[in-house]
């Protein structure tokens, strides 16, 4: 799908954010989240087999939106996309990443914590911001930023979870992404806990809705 498609399927949207080593446990956490009604999957390269494991979700839910987060080589951004990745994230601002998403028609998201680099993030093409680390700024944040910048969309990553995520949607966030709240402390002997903090997250998703 295209940059534009992309935009406008995930707006409003949960980035589930697989962050682990292990091939098999990433695999695990996602098929939970899937199950238990987030549709957008990230799977970082910060697990082993990112891209093989893209490739995998793609084929096994090919309605589902996956895609690559913790993007910060050229080559990883080629090799998802060349996966089937949907999208691109990274966790800073990582300029041939950029040039490559844009040249592709690519969906991507670059991180951003100050004005400066969030305006350079967007005359590179990212028309949504990744605010990160999420848990350090407050959700009104959004509205000042929209001021300077009503051109700009924000989706705040990290701190995000079931009691908060109606008031980053109240403040103006396009997405959210969430990773510790929905990983922090999953093994393959507690999967059922990743699939009740997951639950949470889309029953509190409904109630803005």
């Amino acid at each position: 799908m295209s940059f534009k498609e992309i935009k406008e399927k995930t707006k409003g949207g949960i980035f589930s954010v697989i962050r682990c080593k292990d091939y098999e446990l990433g695999l695990k956490m996602a098929e939970k989240v899937i199950e238990s009604g987030i549709n957008i999957i990230e799977i970082t390269y910060t697990v082993d087999g990112a891209g093989k494991l893209i490739e995998e979700l793609k084929r096994k839910y090919p309605d589902k939106i996956v895609g690559a987060g913790t993007v910060l080589e050229l080559n990883q951004a080629e090799e998802a996309v060349g996966n089937g990745a949907d999208f691109v994230v990274t966790p800073c601002i990582v300029e041939e990443v950029a040039a490559y998403c844009k040249k592709n028609d690519v969906f991507f998201s670059m991180a951003a914590a100050t004005t400066t680099e969030m305006y350079k993030a967007y005359k590179m093409g990212s028309e949504v911001i990744k605010l990160f680390p999420g848990e350090f700024v407050d959700s009104k944040i959004i509205k000042s930023l929209k001021g300077p910048f009503p051109f700009l969309e924000f989706m705040p990553t990290g701190g995000v979870n079931d009691e908060n995520i109606n008031e980053w949607f109240e403040n103006g966030a396009y997405a959210v992404g969430v990773g510790g709240y929905l990983t922090k402390g999953i093994n393959f002997d507690n999967l059922d806990l990743l699939e009740e903090r997951a639950k949470r997250l889309v029953n509190a998703l409904k109630q803005i809705g």
